[in-house]
């Protein structure tokens, strides 16, 4: 036995030898190395470093690094990103070109005993650009949407707190214009109280939703409160006093506000219907063209009664004053009424019509039907001759007559009648004749 294992000692050896060569080839063909890579995120440590220094920063490019390693083709799914770590210690930072190293570790154990040779990164730096840091106070504007129920109003509106800080880089600050909250009070009757984000918003009011991830705010939710008043509309009651230059005439009240929304006690809203603007307040006298009166609607307030908040606090008030215009035209004398005529006269009329002067508004004069108008004329102070009249023209209110050609009359006695032979012969009695006056009005 002893020279059976001794004999051929080498071969034995080769046999040895070729048997390990064999189970490598194989384990090399079956599961061969092969060359991965995945993609790691770079943590920032030390950020504190540039905090202290008042400087914040923005990574110039990608954020992953790619880690290349080998691992058997068999063990690869067994390989993944989270069994790295990669860090960029801003501590290290090279201020001229703004590079930092990046350090990669495998974390995981079992990953660690799967990786044959070191790993490799690229990039193997991660650049930053470093800017100022900005921390400014912006109050918080509440943004109130929606209408409370019919007969209330939206009182005072509170957030708190009022205003909020915003942290970040001195150019992302800079886009934000102003910071607000939304409320919503659709439909409310009672008091309402809640929170609601906080919102940045740009120059034009535009929402910055993306911004958000590049500054740090002390509240991202304010709270608020929101009261709800009982709420009356009443009209305002024009009181114009004074008079107007003579030629001129004071036409009406133009106000850009007509009712107001007050608010306070039922006791104390119930025995208001209109708030009156008093006449010391619309003065008109002498005057020759609009008067234009700014009011604050709060001092013609009641006590315990105060303006709703949506209402307007301040009228601008015009008085209307316009020119009178004087116009001549032809009045038909047909159209005219003669009194007082005597028994005792004939009258006879030259004229058939007269020019009279009419004072009026220009748009009512334009306005005026002169075949509708009627008119009269007084002759029971006329005696015997060629005499004129006036003639007076009846008109609508808002006209006024000012002058008026003279119509001229003819006026002449009635001679009496003589007696007759026969009223002598029947016992010297007269008996007496019916005559009519007639008067020509053409």
């Amino acid at each position: 036995m002893k020279e059976k294992l001794t004999n051929n000692l080498g071969l034995k050896f080769l046999s040895i030898g070729l048997a390990i060569f064999a189970w490598f080839m194989v384990v090399n063909v079956v599961n061969p190395l092969v060359v991965d890579s995945e993609e790691v995120p770079v943590e920032m440590i030390n950020e504190d470093i540039l905090s202290r220094a008042n400087l914040t920063y923005e990574i110039i490019g990608k954020k992953t690094v790619t880690v290349t390693y080998e691992v058997r083709t068999r063990d690869r799914y067994k390989v993944s990103s989270s069994d790295f770590y990669a860090s960029a210690d801003l501590a290290n930072l090279y201020d001229v070109t703004g590079s930092i190293p990046v350090n990669v570790e495998i974390i995981n154990r079992d990953a660690r005993g799967l990786i044959e040779g070191a790993v490799t990164v690229k990039p193997g730096v991660v650049r930053i650009q470093t800017e100022e840091l900005q921390r400014k106070r912006f109050d918080v504007v509440p943004d109130v949407s929606g209408e409370a129920e019919e007969g209330y109003a939206i009182g005072n509106v509170m957030v708190r707190p009022e205003y909020v800080y915003i942290t970040g880089p001195v150019s992302v600050v800079g886009q934000i214009s102003s910071v607000g909250t939304e409320i919503d009070v659709s439909g409310i009757e009672t008091d309402v109280s809640g929170s609601s984000r906080v919102i940045l918003y740009d120059a034009n009011g535009n929402e910055l939703a993306d911004l958000k991830d590049q500054v740090s705010l002390s509240r991202t939710e304010v709270d608020y409160q929101v009261s709800v008043l009982r709420v009356k509309n009443l009209s305002l009651d024009f009181q114009v006093s004074g008079e107007v230059a003579d030629g001129y005439r004071f036409t009406g009240v133009d106000s850009d506000v007509r009712t107001i929304s007050v608010e306070g006690m039922k006791s104390a809203l119930a025995s208001l219907s209109m708030i009156t603007v008093p006449g010391e307040l619309l003065n008109v006298d002498g005057a020759t063209g609009d008067v234009t009166v700014e009011v604050d609607l709060n001092e013609l307030l009641p006590d315990n009664v105060s303006m709703a908040a949506a209402s307007a606090t301040e009228a601008m008030i015009t008085l209307r004053v316009e020119k009178l215009e004087d116009r001549s035209v032809v009045f038909n004398t047909r159209r005219l009424t003669v009194t007082g005529m005597s028994d005792e006269y004939e009258y006879e009329f030259d004229d058939s019509q007269v020019t009279v002067w009419i004072r009026g508004l220009t748009e009512d004069l334009d306005r005026l039907d002169l075949g509708s108008l009627t008119g009269h004329a007084d002759v029971s102070m006329l005696g015997p001759g060629y005499v004129n009249v006036s003639v007076e023209v009846e008109l609508p209110e808002g006209f006024e007559q000012t002058r008026s050609e003279p119509m001229w009359i003819r006026i002449k006695e009635i001679a009496p009648e003589e007696p007759s032979e026969e009223s002598g012969e029947n016992g010297g009695e007269s008996q007496p004749t019916d005559t009519t006056d007639t008067a020509a009005t053409e």
